[in-house]
């Protein structure tokens, strides 16, 4: 009797363990929009949102990737509870807006938003990100875009 429930024990300690260490890693998202580009002529990028919420200093810092445009200010401005995917603003093409303001296809929107933080964290002299082609679009990602359910659109 002492053994079985040794061994119970032993099976849920197990998997108590193994929950905590799925439920503790990055929320990794592979940006891959074929949806929107139709021709994806570079590979997928990887993109861990936890680990930038944790650099840019917590829930603080979703206004400096989630925005939403405000027609009265003409300008981006933070929402909370508006937080939605670049795809969902951004298409294929840069796009004229009705007060003459563009906005940016999605490609430029990401190479606007991401490389450009990526770029002021390295000229301050802090780890940063990648900020050139290959260093976010690698080749080996391609094989991501193969499995169901990894992509985000």
């Amino acid at each position: 009797m002492f053994k079985t429930r040794f061994i119970a024990f032993g099976v849920v300690l197990f998997l108590l363990g193994g929950l905590g260490y799925v439920l503790a890693q990055d929320d990794v998202m592979v940006i891959f929009h074929k949806d929107v580009f139709k021709r994806c002529e570079r590979p997928p990028v990887v993109f861990t949102h936890e680990k930038h919420v944790e650099v840019l200093g917590g829930d603080e810092s979703c206004a400096k990737c989630h925005h939403v445009y405000d027609e009265k200010e003409h300008k981006l401005v933070y929402e909370e509870g508006e937080e939605t995917g670049c795809a969902d603003c951004h298409g294929p093409k840069d796009e004229r807006m009705p007060d003459g303001t563009k906005r940016p296809s999605l490609m430029n929107a990401y190479h606007i938003n991401c490389i450009k933080c990526h770029r002021e964290f390295a000229k301050a002299g802090k780890k940063t990100g990648p900020y050139t082609c290959g260093e976010c679009h690698k080749k080996e990602n391609w094989k991501l875009v193969e499995k169901p359910g990894k992509v985000e659109e």
